[in-house]
């Protein structure tokens, strides 16, 4: 054999080979002549990962190095001896706790909804742009890339989890450490992966999406309280509108401070023990660093008192699901509820059992004055009027706001009713001796605070370990009439 021949054979050979291997680009043709397969990337969408299965925790988008499963937890007063234990809790902290005691535990992705678009951008290896497109879940997911085989490419996911398009970059094609999609405000889920893509074979881009804004539910718990009937103006500061998300550093940046905050709506309140807010996403991070998140409620209305509550260091992660529970207390229960009806100046005498948290005198109709003694020691130094006109026995009780019946549109106190559930004045005498009063300015209304005006309450001994009288009385001055309910109040161990 010619010896030239001969390396020239091998060189050829040689040459078909190495081109065979790094081929990545070309289709396979099957026996028919038929193209089987125009990607060598071909798109797996697995899901989404589902915040409250995840047994450990991720970083920057994907969320490495966060604790949601820290349980969050803080008292607040509220009103008298009643306060709030306010609990955030993120939606995974069962499967963290558990997933510390094993490691094995795997994350269960969500499935999104059938025609969800999300977009996959390709970059090489010097972070060049390659290619894009844009797939809709359970549809065309046939679909692929073609790329060199042998290459290594970075892979960035997106979605805003609705059927409608996803939105571009800042500025099309732009190079890895500069591409960014800015201005999101919707539910923004993201995916980044490098891979290798390997030249003789079909390479499958498994992607997990996951969200990158936080979503609160917050519960008002007052079961074994009482029933909640307002809930207004509950917002949660920081918030901000929309917020740009960096491909190369997978950094968040926030824009356009939410004036107010947050709100978060919650449905009706049915003069029910709890009330659930709906599901509210936050585009926000707080931290003890700073900003500490805030959530103020203008009103709260718990039996008929109305109060402004407010929940310091509502603190919460990006991407995570959180509870905020709001568990009013201590837990207590009714004792002896008696009714009563006082008329024409006619004392009337009440007996309770000891309790440990105090006594409610509720009254439904109201005409004009009264005062109460209790185990011998009087409400109020003087007889509490609440009817303007008399020179001698002057109005002496008002709402903490400074206004008061017969002024400013509020009527007088004996043209208005209450019932049981919404009485026309409250009296609480707390577990330390302290007395409190609230009112209503129309009937059947919420109770606001009121404050004596040229009187004064006496501290009143409550009995715990014996029993409790209660004389009810009232002067005479023309109609004089007063019904209403006592009711002697213990505290319970609170049910889960």
């Amino acid at each position: 054999m010619n010896f030239k021949l001969q390396a020239a054979s091998y060189s050829l050979l040689a040459l078909s080979f190495a081109v065979t291997s790094c081929r990545s680009t070309d289709n396979s043709i099957d026996e028919s002549g038929i193209n089987k397969s125009a990607f060598n990337v071909k798109i797996n969408l697995k899901g989404i990962e589902n915040i409250e299965e995840l047994p450990v925790m991720q970083a920057s988008a994907n969320h490495r190095g966060i604790n949601p499963g820290v349980v969050q937890k803080a008292v607040i007063p509220f009103d008298g001896d009643t306060f709030v234990t306010a609990t955030l809790t993120s939606k995974s902290s069962i499967q963290t706790q558990a997933a510390t005691k094993s490691r094995a535990a795997t994350i269960v992705p969500k499935e999104l909804a059938d025609g969800v678009k999300y977009r996959v951008i390709v970059y090489d290896k010097n972070g060049a742009y390659k290619d894009y497109k844009e797939f809709t879940y359970k549809k065309n997911e046939t679909d692929g890339f073609l790329l060199d085989g042998d290459g290594n490419y970075t892979f960035v996911a997106y979605s805003l989890n609705t059927n409608a398009g996803t939105p571009n970059t800042v500025v099309d094609k732009s190079p890895l450490n500069t591409a960014k999609i800015a201005g999101i405000s919707g539910d923004l889920m993201y995916f980044k992966k490098n891979m290798t893509v390997t030249g003789n074979k079909d390479n499958t881009l498994d992607i997990i999406l996951r969200h990158q804004f936080s979503k609160i539910t917050t519960k008002l718990d007052a079961r074994q309280v009482g029933n909640i009937s307002v809930i207004n103006n509950a917002v949660l500061t920081p918030a901000f509108t929309s917020a740009d998300l960096n491909f190369a550093t997978d950094a968040i940046t926030y824009n356009n401070s939410i004036t107010g905050g947050q709100i978060i709506n919650f449905p009706a309140p049915q003069n029910l023990p709890t009330v659930t807010s709906n599901e509210t996403q936050v585009i926000a991070k707080t931290n003890a660093a700073a900003p500490e998140g805030i959530l103020n409620i203008g009103t709260v209305t718990l039996d008929g008192v109305s109060k402004s509550l407010k929940v310091d260091k509502v603190n919460i992660t990006p991407g995570v699901k959180y509870n905020l529970n709001l568990r009013f207390g201590p837990c207590r229960e009714d004792i002896n509820p008696k009714e009563f009806a006082v008329k024409d100046g006619v004392a009337q005498d009440f007996s309770f059992p000891a309790t440990d948290f105090g006594f409610v005198f509720d009254i439904y109709s109201l005409d004009n004055s009264f005062n109460l003694t209790i185990n011998g020691v009087q409400l109020a130094v003087n007889e509490i009027q609440f009817q303007v006109g008399n020179a001698t026995y002057p109005q002496n009780i008002k709402f903490q706001d400074g206004s008061a019946w017969q002024y400013g549109g509020i009527l007088p106190i004996y043209s208005m009713t209450g019932t049981k559930d919404t009485p026309l004045v409250r009296v609480v005498i707390g577990k330390d001796g302290s007395v409190s009063m609230f009112g209503s300015k129309v009937s059947n209304g919420p109770l606001f605070p009121l404050v004596l005006n040229g009187n004064s309450f006496n501290k009143i001994t409550w009995n715990t370990a014996g029993s409790n009288t209660v004389r009810a009385t009232q002067r005479v001055e023309g109609a004089t009439n007063m019904s209403g309910q006592g009711t002697g109040k213990r505290i319970i161990t609170c049910t889960p």
